[in-house]
């Protein structure tokens, strides 16, 4: 039950936070979407949402994300609060990111008592178009701290171009 209310907190949270972001005067940019992929240490798959708010400067966006890790006697929840700052290649639809933000892990292992830390993760991805309705997104995460290590993501994003 815990978690479950974990959760609805943070997609409440997530929501509320579009409206701190963004430009009222130009296309809201702002997309929620879903993700899959594989960490290490522990060694996870891993299912997760993620919310880009929009623009917080022409190429900024504030993108809060949560994972869910299973495997490896622990189960994992990461809340992520990452900004991105996007470098759009000419004349293309690929537009690399570089990213960074804190996060808080939280870990449930199969024996023993829950444990909630924080780190930093650093990265980069490429988003790609979805006609549109969207994008596909591709990165790969490090963490720095008592956060999962490594995690490779490949996610989709509905939402206003």
């Amino acid at each position: 039950m815990k978690r479950l209310a974990l959760c609805a907190l943070c997609a409440v949270a997530m929501l509320a936070s579009s409206a701190a972001f963004g430009h009222a005067d130009e296309p809201s940019e702002r997309a929620f979407g879903f993700r899959l992929g594989y960490g290490t240490s522990p060694d996870q798959f891993v299912a997760g949402l993620q919310f880009d708010t929009g623009k917080i400067t022409r190429w900024l966006h504030f993108v809060p994300s949560i994972d869910a890790g299973f495997g490896d006697n622990v189960t994992t929840l990461a809340l992520n609060g990452d900004l991105k700052f996007f470098v759009p290649l000419p004349k293309s639809s690929v537009v690399f990111y570089a990213l960074a933000g804190p996060a808080l892990a939280i870990w449930w292992p199969d024996e023993g008592d829950r444990d909630t830390d924080i780190g930093v993760n650093l990265g980069f991805g490429a988003r790609m178009e979805l006609g549109e309705i969207g994008w596909y997104n591709l990165e790969t995460r490090f963490g720095i701290g008592d956060v999962p290590e490594w995690r490779i993501l490949i996610g989709i994003l509905f939402g206003n171009r």
